[in-house]
């Protein structure tokens, strides 16, 4: 008794997002060393994380917090400040060149600089698309672009956000006595009709890719890519059962930085082969500027960021096998309160389903199965998600 959670959606944005991206690359193997993330992105917001980078290996896998002040430099001495954890580049000048100066203060006193840069300029992005391979078995993110230059290295951020429902919808849902529902206070157990909007069916979640991004022209003829893959999705995930959307940002890098994040993307994925690379394969272009020798993580850009967003929906597409996970689903005792509130303890959730043969079938099931706020998206649809979903 399962049922595909697969609804139409049309879908406009009207929203505007800066170059500012969150990313976590996997200093795999790599302990005890201040990373530094984040690029100078001249005429955008920029943002940035310091911190102590850990091991794989560590549970817990987030690196110690260090107490810091944040700039970045032009070299006309103009001095752009961290503010809100933002620096804003918008009115910052393209003949200039930059670094990033951050001064730790805590756990110990220390100065960090990047290399002095001049800006590269990214070009548009022609297009953001993607493909269905013969077998409908997998989904690519597609980008292209091109540039005048001889020859090109591209670093992209995606930033996502997708709609997705639960197995089963409820109409209903079981409250325990002295349950407060829009300020009725629920005097007995009892199954309680949704009023409208209040349904947990319909859920968004959104995040930020951390794949680690590249594309190089330096094996073509000219600086153009065409229908460059960027990722892929399989027919049973859950991002694109109903409607996906990404932004994408992309900048230009020098060929240094992008051989530094060609040996970060390599030692992700390689994580505890025999060919992760020594530490010293994993300086950047950020040194201690009282101590040279001693290896930061990171590597600081200076770009123009352009974007492009796109919407896959599978209404269009009918892409996604995805149908939700096997439950066990119990039949409800619509006249025994009380083995409704041990099922409630057993976080299960009252819902109903439809049968294959038709008409539908009330349900007792795990709240995964009934909830979609249990999956970890919210009931928070974005303000320019003008489908009628809610």
């Amino acid at each position: 008794m399962k049922s595909p959670c697969l609804l139409p959606c049309l879908l406009l944005l009207f929203a505007v997002v800066s170059c500012v991206y969150d990313f976590h690359p996997d200093w795999q193997g790599q302990a005890g060393f201040v990373a530094i993330e984040g690029d100078i992105l001249v005429g955008d917001t920029c943002q940035f994380e310091v911190r102590f980078s850990t091991d794989l290996e560590d549970e817990n896998n987030v690196g110690e917090p260090l107490t810091y002040t944040l700039r970045v430099e032009a070299d006309d001495g103009t001095v752009y400040l961290l503010q809100d954890s933002i620096v804003d580049l918008t009115m910052a000048s393209l003949t200039q060149e930059y670094r990033l100066v951050v001064e730790v203060q805590s756990p110990f006193r220390r100065t960090y600089a990047s290399a002095w840069a001049p800006v590269l300029v990214s070009p548009p992005i022609d297009s953001l698309s993607y493909a269905i391979n013969a077998e409908r078995t997998a989904l690519d993110i597609n980008v292209s672009t091109h540039s005048d230059a001889p020859v090109g290295y591209y670093r992209w951020s995606a930033s996502e956000t997708w709609e997705y429902h639960s197995t089963y919808y409820a109409e209903y849902f079981f409250a325990p006595a002295g349950t407060v529902y829009r300020g009725r206070v629920i005097e007995q157990n009892s199954l309680v009709a949704y009023e409208e909007g209040d349904n947990v069916y319909y859920c968004w979640d959104s995040g930020n890719r951390s794949d680690i991004l590249l594309g190089s022209t330096v094996e073509l003829t000219e600086d153009r890519l065409v229908d460059h893959c960027l990722y892929s999705f399989s027919n049973t995930d859950r991002k694109v059962s109903v409607v996906y959307f990404v932004e994408l940002s992309q900048i230009r890098l020098t060929e240094e930085a992008y051989r530094f994040w060609e040996t970060v993307r390599n030692n992700s994925s390689n994580v505890g082969g025999l060919f992760s690379p020594e530490p010293s394969e994993l300086r950047g272009n950020i040194v201690n500027v009282d101590d040279p020798d001693e290896l930061v993580l990171g590597y600081v850009s200076v770009s123009t960021c352009t974007r492009k967003k796109i919407f896959v929906n599978n209404y269009d597409t009918r892409f996604s096998r995805w149908e939700g996970s096997s439950y066990n689903i119990v039949e409800p005792f619509p006249d025994i309160p009380d083995e409704w509130r041990k099922y409630y303890g057993w976080r299960y959730r009252f819902g109903w389903i439809e049968e294959k043969e038709g008409g539908s079938n009330t349900v007792w099931a795990p709240i995964e199965c009934i909830d979609c706020r249990a999956s970890g998206g919210t009931k928070e649809r974005p303000w320019w998600w003008i489908n009628n979903d809610k």
